[in-house]
Protein backbone atom coordinates (compact mmCIF):
# COMPACT_ATOMS: atom_id res chain seq x y z
CA UNK A 1 0.00 0.00 0.00
CA UNK A 2 1.31 3.43 -0.97
CA UNK A 3 2.42 5.63 2.00
CA UNK A 4 0.80 9.24 3.13
CA UNK A 5 2.28 12.03 1.88
CA UNK A 6 3.92 14.23 4.83
CA UNK A 7 4.60 17.38 2.17
CA UNK A 8 0.37 17.54 1.50
CA UNK A 9 -1.77 20.20 2.95
CA UNK A 10 -4.56 17.39 2.95
CA UNK A 11 -4.58 15.97 7.33
CA UNK A 12 -3.06 12.74 7.81
CA UNK A 13 -6.32 10.94 8.37
CA UNK A 14 -8.07 11.71 5.10
CA UNK A 15 -4.86 10.44 3.11
CA UNK A 16 -5.02 7.53 4.85
CA UNK A 17 -8.89 6.58 4.78
CA UNK A 18 -8.65 7.56 0.78
CA UNK A 19 -5.60 4.97 0.38
CA UNK A 20 -7.68 2.28 2.83
CA UNK A 21 -11.06 3.04 0.07
CA UNK A 22 -8.92 1.74 -2.29
CA UNK A 23 -7.02 -1.15 -1.33
CA UNK A 24 -10.72 -2.13 0.13
CA UNK A 25 -11.47 -1.13 -3.75
CA UNK A 26 -8.90 -3.33 -5.11
CA UNK A 27 -9.45 -6.33 -3.27
CA UNK A 28 -13.02 -6.60 -3.25
CA UNK A 29 -12.79 -6.50 -7.20
CA UNK A 30 -10.93 -9.30 -7.27
CA UNK A 31 -13.40 -11.01 -5.26
CA UNK A 32 -11.50 -11.18 -1.63
CA UNK A 33 -12.17 -10.73 1.55
CA UNK A 34 -10.32 -8.02 3.34
CA UNK A 35 -9.31 -7.89 6.96
CA UNK A 36 -7.37 -4.11 7.32
CA UNK A 37 -3.98 -4.36 9.16
CA UNK A 38 -4.39 -3.19 12.72
CA UNK A 39 -4.05 0.48 14.42
CA UNK A 40 -0.62 -0.54 15.42
CA UNK A 41 0.55 -1.93 12.08
CA UNK A 42 -1.19 1.33 9.50
CA UNK A 43 0.50 3.61 12.75
CA UNK A 44 3.95 1.97 11.80
CA UNK A 45 3.62 1.93 7.89
CA UNK A 46 2.55 5.37 7.60
CA UNK A 47 4.75 7.11 10.64
CA UNK A 48 2.08 8.86 12.15
CA UNK A 49 0.04 8.00 15.51
CA UNK A 50 -2.80 5.84 16.52
CA UNK A 51 -4.81 8.60 17.52
CA UNK A 52 -4.53 9.52 13.89
CA UNK A 53 -5.61 6.26 12.14
CA UNK A 54 -8.57 5.48 14.56
CA UNK A 55 -9.69 8.77 12.88
CA UNK A 56 -9.44 7.63 9.83
CA UNK A 57 -10.90 4.31 10.70
CA UNK A 58 -13.59 5.88 12.67
CA UNK A 59 -14.19 7.60 9.40
CA UNK A 60 -14.32 4.53 7.15
CA UNK A 61 -16.58 3.22 9.33
CA UNK A 62 -19.36 6.00 9.56
CA UNK A 63 -19.64 5.77 5.94
CA UNK A 64 -20.04 2.08 5.97
CA UNK A 65 -16.76 1.11 4.78
CA UNK A 66 -15.68 -1.37 7.37
CA UNK A 67 -16.90 -2.70 10.91
CA UNK A 68 -14.66 -3.15 13.62
CA UNK A 69 -14.88 -6.59 15.71
CA UNK A 70 -13.67 -5.79 19.31
CA UNK A 71 -10.23 -7.60 19.82
CA UNK A 72 -10.54 -9.10 16.24
CA UNK A 73 -10.00 -6.14 14.34
CA UNK A 74 -11.53 -4.13 11.36
CA UNK A 75 -12.73 -5.47 8.15
CA UNK A 76 -14.37 -4.60 4.60
CA UNK A 77 -17.98 -4.05 4.22
CA UNK A 78 -19.36 -6.50 1.94
CA UNK A 79 -20.11 -4.27 -1.30
CA UNK A 80 -23.37 -3.15 -2.52
CA UNK A 81 -25.00 -3.16 -5.38
CA UNK A 82 -25.45 -0.20 -7.09
CA UNK A 83 -27.97 0.45 -9.63
CA UNK A 84 -28.35 4.19 -11.70
CA UNK A 85 -32.16 5.42 -11.70
CA UNK A 86 -32.01 7.43 -14.91
CA UNK A 87 -31.51 4.31 -17.30
CA UNK A 88 -33.87 1.44 -17.84
CA UNK A 89 -32.51 -1.58 -17.08
CA UNK A 90 -32.65 -5.15 -15.93
CA UNK A 91 -31.00 -6.78 -13.19
CA UNK A 92 -28.85 -9.16 -14.77
CA UNK A 93 -27.87 -5.97 -17.84
CA UNK A 94 -26.81 -3.87 -14.05
CA UNK A 95 -24.44 -6.85 -12.83
CA UNK A 96 -22.83 -7.60 -15.99
CA UNK A 97 -21.95 -4.34 -16.61
CA UNK A 98 -19.91 -4.33 -13.37
CA UNK A 99 -18.76 -7.69 -13.50
CA UNK A 100 -20.91 -9.29 -10.76
CA UNK A 101 -21.85 -12.71 -11.02
CA UNK A 102 -25.73 -13.28 -10.81
CA UNK A 103 -27.68 -16.38 -10.13
CA UNK A 104 -31.31 -16.08 -10.19
CA UNK A 105 -33.54 -18.83 -9.16
CA UNK A 106 -37.45 -19.23 -9.94
CA UNK A 107 -39.34 -19.56 -6.59
CA UNK A 108 -42.88 -19.99 -8.63
CA UNK A 109 -44.87 -19.40 -12.02
CA UNK A 110 -48.00 -19.12 -12.05
CA UNK A 111 -50.92 -17.65 -14.62
CA UNK A 112 -53.90 -16.07 -12.51
CA UNK A 113 -56.42 -13.67 -12.66
CA UNK A 114 -54.94 -10.05 -12.33
CA UNK A 115 -55.58 -8.68 -8.89
CA UNK A 116 -57.02 -4.89 -8.61
CA UNK A 117 -53.90 -3.13 -8.18
CA UNK A 118 -51.93 -5.40 -10.39
CA UNK A 119 -54.69 -4.94 -13.38
CA UNK A 120 -54.49 -1.06 -12.42
CA UNK A 121 -50.63 -1.14 -12.97
CA UNK A 122 -50.57 -2.95 -16.45
CA UNK A 123 -53.66 -0.77 -17.56
CA UNK A 124 -55.99 -4.42 -17.82
CA UNK A 125 -59.33 -5.08 -16.83
CA UNK A 126 -59.81 -6.96 -13.06
CA UNK A 127 -59.20 -10.09 -13.24
CA UNK A 128 -57.54 -10.58 -16.65
CA UNK A 129 -54.99 -13.36 -17.03
CA UNK A 130 -51.21 -12.63 -16.28
CA UNK A 131 -48.25 -14.62 -15.11
CA UNK A 132 -46.59 -14.36 -11.39
CA UNK A 133 -43.18 -14.93 -11.49
CA UNK A 134 -41.23 -14.73 -8.32
CA UNK A 135 -37.47 -15.03 -8.25
CA UNK A 136 -34.65 -15.11 -5.72
CA UNK A 137 -31.49 -13.00 -7.41
CA UNK A 138 -28.66 -13.69 -5.95
CA UNK A 139 -24.63 -11.59 -6.62
CA UNK A 140 -21.61 -13.02 -5.84
CA UNK A 141 -23.61 -16.14 -4.04
CA UNK A 142 -25.42 -13.73 -1.50
CA UNK A 143 -29.25 -13.31 -1.66
CA UNK A 144 -30.11 -9.60 -3.03
CA UNK A 145 -33.24 -9.52 -3.64
CA UNK A 146 -36.62 -11.27 -4.11
CA UNK A 147 -38.58 -9.65 -7.32
CA UNK A 148 -42.04 -10.78 -8.48
CA UNK A 149 -42.65 -9.64 -11.94
CA UNK A 150 -46.05 -9.33 -13.40
CA UNK A 151 -46.79 -10.21 -17.16
CA UNK A 152 -50.15 -9.73 -18.80
CA UNK A 153 -50.73 -13.52 -20.45
CA UNK A 154 -51.65 -12.41 -23.56
CA UNK A 155 -47.92 -10.44 -24.53
CA UNK A 156 -46.10 -13.57 -23.77
CA UNK A 157 -48.11 -16.95 -24.30
CA UNK A 158 -46.84 -19.92 -22.83
CA UNK A 159 -44.06 -17.70 -20.60
CA UNK A 160 -43.19 -21.61 -18.70
CA UNK A 161 -41.49 -22.90 -21.64
CA UNK A 162 -38.69 -20.33 -21.93
CA UNK A 163 -35.26 -20.00 -18.80
CA UNK A 164 -36.33 -17.88 -16.54
CA UNK A 165 -33.19 -17.68 -14.68
CA UNK A 166 -31.49 -15.49 -17.30
CA UNK A 167 -32.56 -11.91 -18.57
CA UNK A 168 -36.44 -11.84 -18.48
CA UNK A 169 -36.23 -8.31 -20.25
CA UNK A 170 -33.69 -10.03 -22.62
CA UNK A 171 -36.40 -12.99 -23.62
CA UNK A 172 -39.58 -10.21 -23.73
CA UNK A 173 -37.10 -8.38 -25.93
CA UNK A 174 -36.53 -11.48 -27.96
CA UNK A 175 -38.99 -13.94 -28.24
CA UNK A 176 -42.28 -12.14 -27.69
CA UNK A 177 -40.76 -8.60 -29.71
CA UNK A 178 -41.52 -6.62 -26.70
CA UNK A 179 -39.42 -3.47 -27.04
CA UNK A 180 -38.62 -2.21 -23.64
CA UNK A 181 -38.55 1.40 -23.77
CA UNK A 182 -39.68 3.47 -20.74
CA UNK A 183 -40.24 2.67 -17.04
CA UNK A 184 -42.02 4.17 -13.56
CA UNK A 185 -40.24 3.35 -10.58
CA UNK A 186 -41.39 4.03 -7.12
CA UNK A 187 -39.05 3.23 -3.72
CA UNK A 188 -39.61 3.26 -0.08
CA UNK A 189 -37.94 2.02 2.43
CA UNK A 190 -39.30 -0.65 5.07
CA UNK A 191 -38.60 -4.05 7.16
CA UNK A 192 -38.45 -7.00 5.26
CA UNK A 193 -40.84 -9.49 6.62
CA UNK A 194 -42.22 -13.25 6.86
CA UNK A 195 -40.97 -15.63 3.45
CA UNK A 196 -38.94 -12.87 2.18
CA UNK A 197 -36.85 -12.10 5.05
CA UNK A 198 -36.36 -15.91 4.94
CA UNK A 199 -35.35 -15.70 1.24
CA UNK A 200 -32.69 -12.86 1.57
CA UNK A 201 -30.82 -14.65 5.18
CA UNK A 202 -31.83 -11.79 7.18
CA UNK A 203 -33.37 -11.08 10.12
CA UNK A 204 -37.54 -10.35 10.27
CA UNK A 205 -37.78 -6.78 10.35
CA UNK A 206 -34.61 -6.18 9.15
CA UNK A 207 -34.44 -2.61 6.82
CA UNK A 208 -35.33 -3.32 2.93
CA UNK A 209 -36.22 -1.11 0.00
CA UNK A 210 -39.20 -2.09 -1.63
CA UNK A 211 -39.56 -1.20 -5.31
CA UNK A 212 -42.63 -1.21 -7.64
CA UNK A 213 -41.93 -0.40 -11.08
CA UNK A 214 -44.34 -0.59 -14.39
CA UNK A 215 -42.07 -0.74 -17.37
CA UNK A 216 -43.36 -0.24 -21.11
CA UNK A 217 -43.48 -0.85 -24.37
CA UNK A 218 -42.18 1.19 -27.31
CA UNK A 219 -45.49 1.39 -28.82
CA UNK A 220 -46.94 2.29 -25.04
CA UNK A 221 -48.15 -0.97 -24.17
CA UNK A 222 -47.39 -1.85 -20.42
CA UNK A 223 -45.81 -4.76 -20.16
CA UNK A 224 -44.48 -5.71 -16.86
CA UNK A 225 -45.28 -4.88 -13.22
CA UNK A 226 -42.55 -5.27 -10.74
CA UNK A 227 -42.66 -5.46 -6.91
CA UNK A 228 -38.84 -5.99 -5.60
CA UNK A 229 -37.59 -6.24 -2.14
CA UNK A 230 -34.16 -5.27 -1.97
CA UNK A 231 -31.78 -6.38 1.14
CA UNK A 232 -30.67 -2.77 2.65
CA UNK A 233 -27.09 -4.13 3.55
CA UNK A 234 -26.63 -4.77 0.11
CA UNK A 235 -28.29 -2.39 -2.49
CA UNK A 236 -28.19 1.33 -3.28
CA UNK A 237 -29.84 3.31 -5.30
CA UNK A 238 -28.25 6.59 -7.35
CA UNK A 239 -28.95 9.16 -9.37
CA UNK A 240 -27.81 11.94 -11.02
CA UNK A 241 -29.40 15.59 -10.24
CA UNK A 242 -29.34 18.56 -12.88
CA UNK A 243 -29.96 22.31 -11.37
CA UNK A 244 -32.93 23.81 -13.25
CA UNK A 245 -32.50 27.14 -15.08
Amino acid sequence: MPVIDKASPIPYYEQLAELLRREIDAKQAQGEAYQLPSENELAEQHGISRATVRHALDELERDGWIYRQKGVGSFAVVRRVEQELTQLASTTEVMHRRGWSLVSKVISLEQMPAAPHVARALELAEGAPVYELRRLRMVDGVPASVQTNYLPAALCPRLEENDLTSSLYQLLESRYSLRLWTGRETLRARGAAGREAQLLEIQDGAPAMYAERITYAATGVAVEYLEAVWRGDRYDFKVTLTRSA
